[in-house]
């Protein structure tokens, strides 16, 4: 009897996948969607699908979540994306539209490729997710194509990754306070549209505001007499 030889693949390190645009003349060259895969990333978006579906169960008008994520980078389409072969042998060129790329290694390509983009999110249903930003100084959106669970399952069990690891991060509710500390902190004004924005600077009536949110929990510290 002729034993079949299995050939163990290398994990699978990077995702490509393709995206739309809000302005289907204009893209700002943000042709794919680069994005790092490791088991921590996927356990975290793995436990925010069974997050969905456990809210989705209690609620049916949740069907959706959206977090900020600036992990993915955007870039134009060139001639080494094309030539790049998937963890299956595939060329990349050959993957039909709205596929990922799964690829075994960092495919390194130059930075001139990338483009500048803002208040990048995640977003996570309860089969599938894909990920979003705007063109930087732009009211274009751009979104990927959506990954299904079963493609960041396949690529868990390629990084050594088991059900233990995605049982590990499931998301805790968090408290309305927090959110609205949060919301307070990161929620800003961009050409006219609310994102987060990680690197909002905090004026003193933001910070005089948080600490009011605080003093309705915890009491101010008495002021030391001098």
């Amino acid at each position: 009897m002729k034993h079949v030889k299995h050939v163990k693949k290398d994990p699978i390190t990077h995702l490509v996948i393709d995206t739309s645009s809000s302005n289907e003349n204009d893209n700002g060259d943000c042709d794919y969607c680069l994005v790092p895969m490791t088991v921590k990333y996927i356990a975290y978006l793995l436990g925010y699908i069974d997050e969905v579906r456990r809210m989705h169960r209690a609620d049916n008008a949740v069907y959706s979540l959206e977090c900020w994520d600036g992990s993915p980078v955007y870039l134009k389409s060139n001639d080494k994306l094309q030539e790049l072969r998937d963890v299956d042998g595939d060329l990349a060129a050959d993957v039909p539209r709205g596929e990922p790329i799964l690829l075994t290694a960092d495919p390194k390509f130059d930075e001139g490729n990338f483009q500048r983009v803002e208040c990048q999110s995640v977003q996570i249903l309860s089969e599938d997710v894909w990920w979003t930003a705007y063109v930087k100084h732009t009211g274009i959106r751009i979104e990927s194509a959506h990954v299904e669970k079963k493609t960041l399952l396949r690529i868990l069990r390629s990084l050594g990754g088991t059900r233990k690891h995605r049982s590990q991060p499931k998301a805790r509710p968090i408290p309305p306070v927090v959110r609205q500390i949060h919301d307070l902190l990161y929620l800003d004004m961009e050409n006219d549209r609310e994102c987060y924005n990680p690197e909002k600077s905090w004026d003193p009536d933001i910070l005089d505001r948080v600490a009011e949110i605080i003093a309705e929990f915890i009491p101010r510290p008495p002021q030391i007499e001098s």
